[in-house]
């Protein structure tokens, strides 16, 4: 479904009104989703076009009145909709389930905005332990007669690192051996 101006769903509302065509047929006319028609249709009967044209500020407060208001009237989402004259049924459903798993203080520290939903880059220290463990198992196979890396001269570490520097960057190398810039 494309979006919808809010010129043309006013206008396929008033066009239910005056009309003998069900919902369904102006909701399918229109490209509006049903729910969404009832909705508007609703908002309209109870406060007029005003009621659409002027949507509700929402706050953490005005969330909150709105799930509690559904919750005690036992209304469906439609119904609490149009009560609030708000526009989205999508969000009333959202926001109670938030408030019945998670607590009125999670709806007051909501902020309006759309949420990202790309995939988290790997953290760097997961990243730099792996290269770290790769460093240290290469330089160990090199200084096999060696049993450990603080037993190796710091010219042997170099000979490591040099060969190293084609496959990882400088500052990971010497970040993973036990050597320092100054020294290399």
């Amino acid at each position: 479904m494309t979006k919808v101006s809010l010129e043309i769903k006013i206008k396929a509302v008033e066009e239910y009104l005056s009309g003998t065509e069900v919902k369904a047929v102006v909701a399918r006319k229109y490209d509006i989703r049903r729910m969404l028609f009832r909705v508007l249709v609703g908002i309209y009967e109870k406060h007029g076009r005003k009621g659409l044209l002027n949507p509700p500020l929402v706050t953490g407060k005005f969330r909150i009145k709105l799930v509690e208001w559904k919750q005690q009237h036992n209304a469906s989402i439609v119904e609490t909709c149009v009560q609030f004259a708000f526009r989205s049924p999508g969000s009333v459903q959202k926001w109670e389930k938030i408030y019945l798993n998670q607590g009125k203080g999670v709806l007051l520290e909501m902020h309006r905005g759309v949420k990202n939903n790309r995939k988290p880059r790997p953290t760097k220290t997961s990243e730099e332990l792996t290269k770290r463990e790769l460093i240290l198992a290469y330089t160990k196979r090199c200084l096999k007669k060696i049993n450990s890396l603080e037993k190796a001269s710091n010219k042997k570490i170099s000979q490591v690192i040099i060969s190293l520097r084609a496959r990882y960057k400088l500052a990971d190398l010497i970040e993973a051996l036990p050597i320092s810039v100054s020294v290399f």
